[in-house]
């Protein structure tokens, strides 16, 4: 039979109390594990930590469709200022590499649609036969617009075309309406003509841009609006800030 160990009593201090194995407990009283706690009162394990990370992750993602949105209206403004500048936007094929006369030809306008400003006509000239490059005709644009009466005529050369190879012509309209074209080559082989309708629309306004970019810049409105709503809510989520 095992008889109890009794440390003895020393006066003025609190009698010890001893274990089955005569080993005096370590732990205070109130601290069940004998570890402090990290944790401020109030506070949950992983909240903020998850905060912070909601957090970062709504702004990244306000940040990326705040430029996609920007890349959107860059896009869609830059046609409006390329049909006024002449060479550039869209390009009309007046002739599409076609025998025409003594001539295979490849006629180009741009900017298409065209509007009120400078209107560029590439020519081409080749060889119907042998496809070799005619580099030494004469080659004459006129545009007639009948309501006014107006002609403008213009010669196309290979300096205005920027190479030995095409002929171009940029010819200033200041009148919108439907106009009369004609392109007359003359060369060794002789002459070719060709006609075709040239549009001209008004040029764009101011208030034209802003009406195209309303629904964009409502688009835009929304979104920083939704980053933030979030951006707001993920900080109620962290306790103490």
């Amino acid at each position: 039979m095992k008889a109890d160990v009794v440390a003895p009593h020393v006066p003025g201090q609190a009698p010890a109390s001893m274990g089955t194995t005569g080993r005096r407990s370590s732990l205070r009283p109130g601290a069940p594990d004998g570890r402090r706690s990290s944790l401020r009162p109030g506070a949950s394990p992983g909240i903020r930590g998850h905060g912070r990370t909601s957090q970062l992750a709504a702004s990244r993602g306000a940040g990326r469709l705040f430029l996609a949105v920007v890349l959107l209206l860059i896009l869609a403004a830059s046609p409006a200022y390329a049909e006024n500048l002449g060479p550039g936007g869209g390009t009309r094929v007046i002739a599409g590499d076609q025998v025409i006369g003594p001539y295979r030809l490849y006629i180009t306008s741009s900017p298409e649609p065209a509007s009120v400003g400078t209107v560029t006509y590439v020519v081409r000239v080749s060889d119907p036969d042998t496809g070799e490059k005619i580099k030494d005709v004469e080659i004459t644009v006129q545009l007639t617009h009948s309501p006014t009466n107006t002609t403008l005529e213009h010669a196309a050369t290979h300096a205005d075309a920027g190479n030995p190879i095409d002929y171009a012509a940029h010819i200033v309209i200041e009148q919108a309406g439907t106009w009369d074209g004609t392109i007359v080559i003359h060369g060794p082989a002789g002459r070719a003509t060709v006609t075709f309708l040239q549009r001209v629309s008004p040029p764009r306004g101011l208030n034209t841009v802003i009406a195209a970019g309303i629904p964009f810049l409502v688009i835009l409105g929304v979104l920083i609006g939704l980053w933030v709503a979030r951006s707001g809510h993920s900080g109620r989520q962290v306790p103490g800030g």
